[in-house]
């Protein structure tokens, strides 16, 4: 268990000091199109990976930008922002807004972050506070 908390440690702490990524600007004055939006996709260890959100506006096809009260669920961890660029096909997503980590033994408090590989890696951008538990 100690093992994981130094590889999640370092982990953090290594994309605290590359350069950021640029994200796409987004344009928040469309209209609402889904109200209480909920996206769910199956992950491979019998895992639901669950999108929630207050609203939802489509960019296009498949980008959504998901508005108030954002969770990024699964049964291993919470992650919350308030505005979050979603895709709908791949479930990677990104936020420049205040974002809320949870998980059993670790919460991270930071000022955005982003979801690649299909939902797999969460990498937290800007400031950010880790809490061990």
């Amino acid at each position: 268990m100690f093992a994981v908390v130094i590889v999640f440690l370092f982990v953090f702490l290594y994309f605290q000091i590359i350069p950021e990524r640029s994200f796409t600007k987004i344009d928040y004055e469309y209209g609402v199109d889904i109200v209480n939006p909920k996206f769910i996709k199956d992950k491979k260890n019998k895992d639901q990976l669950k999108v929630t959100a207050n609203k939802a506006i489509f960019l296009s096809d498949r980008k959504i930008l998901l508005d108030g009260e954002v969770k990024y669920a699964s049964n291993n961890f919470t992650l919350e922002s308030n505005k979050v660029n979603f895709d709908k096909i791949n479930f990677d997503a990104n936020s420049e807004e205040n974002t809320l980590f949870i998980s059993e033994k670790v919460s991270i408090k930071s000022e955005g972050f982003n979801v690649e590989n299909k939902g797999n890696d969460i990498l937290f951008i800007g400031k950010s506070k880790l809490e061990i538990k």
